[in-house]
């Protein structure tokens, strides 16, 4: 699988690549034949080779228009012995008018603690609604605690905006962040590349530690847990650990709701020492 040209690939250097995995053929009629399953919808690829015993999956980034399907042999002659298509069903319900917009949350409160009092880094619109403490993009913003911690266990929940240019966005949390914010540790959920990953910040400049595809949708809320011990970082989304990795490079600093590229509010947030 080569994803080196499968759409946008600034955001991080270990996108754009290939993978691939070993399969034994079979022999038919003098004929090495491989039978390949391929399912791909908007974003996502995933083939399954030997009747499943050799798979890949892996995120696409593609234009809207690039919906074409092209055969090649490299190295040699191939042949095709037979081919399916079947288009995958939609799992929009298709009405005859448009869906009526939700409500907007309602005034609430922030349900917290161990945060201590939140500074809003740089300048960032928050509010507190029903949904809790709810940021808006400008400038990268983040509500930056007033309590240093090493070793904790956070957990929240975190409410994506609905999908959209105006709306949509990540919900990142950062860890042992520095006054500025400029260096610590961030763990994002983003909805738009339906993706958890863990980010390292230094003097303001951030490298990929780790990135795992979750099912992250707009509208929706999901349960964030984060073990920080030592050089060890745990990320579990609901019950499922989706990350565990060790890094020294920040051993203690602020923690930090954030919101990127849209809007996200964060509640029954709480931090505990470990």
């Amino acid at each position: 699988m080569d994803r080196t040209a499968s759409g946008p690939a600034d955001f991080t250097e270990h996108f754009a690549g290939r993978s691939s995995t070993p399969l034994p053929l079979t022999a038919v009629d003098g004929e090495r034949r491989l039978r390949v399953h391929l399912f791909m919808d908007t974003s996502a690829v995933e083939v399954f080779g030997g009747d499943g015993r050799a798979t890949l999956t892996s995120l696409l980034l593609p234009e809207q228009d690039a919906q074409g399907m092209s055969f090649y042999a490299t190295g040699g002659a191939a042949r095709i012995v037979t081919l399916d298509v079947h288009r995958l069903a939609d799992v929009f319900r298709v009405t005859d008018r448009d869906p009526d917009r939700p409500a907007p949350p309602a005034p609430g409160e922030f349900r917290t603690s161990g945060l201590g009092a939140l500074t809003a880094l740089p300048a960032g619109r928050w509010t507190t609604t029903g949904a809790g403490r709810t940021g808006h993009f400008d400038r990268d913003p983040t509500a930056l605690s007033s309590t240093d911690y090493g070793g904790f266990e956070l957990t929240t929940l975190v409410r994506f905006g609905d999908p959209g240019p105006a709306d949509g966005g990540a919900g990142p949390v950062l860890l042992r962040a520095s006054a500025d914010a400029a260096d610590g540790y961030a763990v994002s959920l983003d909805p738009n590349l339906r993706t958890v990953r863990l980010f390292r910040r230094d003097a303001g400049r951030s490298t990929v530690l780790a990135e795992v595809p979750v099912l992250v949708r707009g509208g929706t809320t999901l349960p964030l847990r984060i073990r920080a011990r030592s050089t060890r970082i745990e990320v579990l989304v609901g019950d499922r650990t989706v990350i565990d990795t060790t890094d020294g490079t920040h051993r203690r600093g602020r923690i930090g709701p954030n919101v990127f590229g849209g809007r996200a509010a964060y509640q029954d947030t709480h931090v505990t020492a470990l």
